[in-house]
């Protein structure tokens, strides 16, 4: 236990590198989910948020089917945030994160769960007001109703932000 918390000391350290892109913006856009899981494959439509000066980047997904409608949340900090390519206006990132999420499903009977996951992806800033982005975030929780673990997932995102004041 005490390597663990030496462990998320040290990346505490890494923090600001994970939103030195845009330190005093606030991202807001759009985010496409594909999810493949225990479950079989999903997808979701849903809203990307970072708030200036604070290093998680939040989602709100929606899903929906003709037997079920699901809420999902999501936040996640980039431990790693390093430029990849930057050649004459062209600027590509590469990320790792670690989060969390939380769902609600309600079909036939409502379903509660929540874990972990690891984003790992790829950011193209157009330009300083918009971003690009994709990644995979492979996860693993616990669903509560029926309770069964692992629930585990592998989302890849297709994003789109924009940077505002």
């Amino acid at each position: 236990m005490k390597r663990i918390l030496l462990v998320l000391a040290a990346l505490s350290w890494l923090v600001p590198a994970a939103f030195a892109d845009h330190p005093s913006l606030t991202g807001i856009g759009l985010v496409a989910t594909s999810s493949w899981a225990n479950g079989g494959a999903s997808g979701q439509l849903g809203l990307s948020l970072k708030l200036r000066q604070t290093p998680i980047f939040w989602g709100l997904h929606l899903s929906f089917a003709s037997t079920y409608l699901g809420l999902g949340v999501s936040g996640d900090e980039y431990v790693v945030d390093r430029p990849l390519v930057h050649d004459k206006g062209f600027d590509l990132d590469w990320f790792l994160g670690l989060g969390g999420y939380a769902y609600l499903e309600a079909s036939s009977i409502a379903d509660f769960g929540l874990g972990a996951r690891v984003p790992i992806g790829l950011s193209w800033h157009i330009d300083k007001q918009f971003e690009l982005w994709l990644d995979l975030a492979p996860s693993l929780g616990i669903s509560l109703n029926p309770l069964y673990f692992p629930d585990w997932s592998v989302p890849a995102e297709l994003g789109f932000r924009a940077w505002i004041k």
